[in-house]
């Protein structure tokens, strides 16, 4: 896998790139108990976070800022101090249980996680799972954020049978036009494997 080749829309690169996506796709399903056709991959991406010259998002949810996204699932491709310093992903969750309990209002402790290269974190994207990735001190951070809807809007007709789709996936693959033509390629991907059709 070369993340430098996915930039050159290399196929082969980006084949495997859909088939990890896929993967994440299906860890998230089989987690919640979901049937697999009913998760559908919304974005994915491959992040890049250099040193203390990147700002990483502060404390926020993922569905609060894209209402689509129900499922998130987070692949590393580096290892936390092997190949950078800071930078883990911390959950904030709310402390525990005092007695008396605590007044409405009290701070939330951050549960950090240590990103490690093959490791994933799948997740709901509700409020419930308020996260940051915290401030990276040196070296570069990859990862590939992914993120599912169990009701979306697909912004397309989808193909009729599994030839359709096979030439659509190759044209969208082999010669993209637009930027949301990786969303589309996701959204006939999910087509193309969704059980039941």
């Amino acid at each position: 896998f070369s993340l430098a080749k996915c930039a050159f829309r290399d196929a082969r690169t980006t084949l495997i790139f859909v088939r990890l996506v896929e993967r994440m796709r299906r860890a998230v399903a089989h987690e919640y108990g979901l049937p697999l056709s009913t998760v559908t991959p919304m974005q994915t991406f491959v992040s890049c976070f250099q040193g203390a010259k990147d700002k990483q998002g502060g404390l926020h949810s993922d569905e609060s800022t894209h209402r689509e996204f129900h499922y998130s699932a987070v692949l590393y491709l580096s290892t936390r101090q092997v190949d950078f310093e800071g930078g883990s992903f911390a959950f904030s969750d709310a402390p525990e249980a005092a007695d008396p309990p605590q007044a409405v209002g009290t701070s939330r402790v951050l549960t950090p996680l240590s990103p490690s290269k093959g490791s994933a974190v799948v997740f709901s994207s509700g409020w419930e799972n308020m996260h940051e990735v915290e401030p990276l001190v040196s070296g570069t951070r990859f990862a590939v954020p992914s993120f599912f809807s169990t009701c979306p809007v697909i912004p397309h007709d989808p193909p009729a049978n599994d030839a359709e789709i096979a030439d659509e996936l190759w044209r969208t693959l082999l010669f993209p036009k637009t930027a949301g033509d990786q969303r589309q390629f996701m959204n006939k991907w999910h087509s193309l494997l969704a059980p039941g059709r």
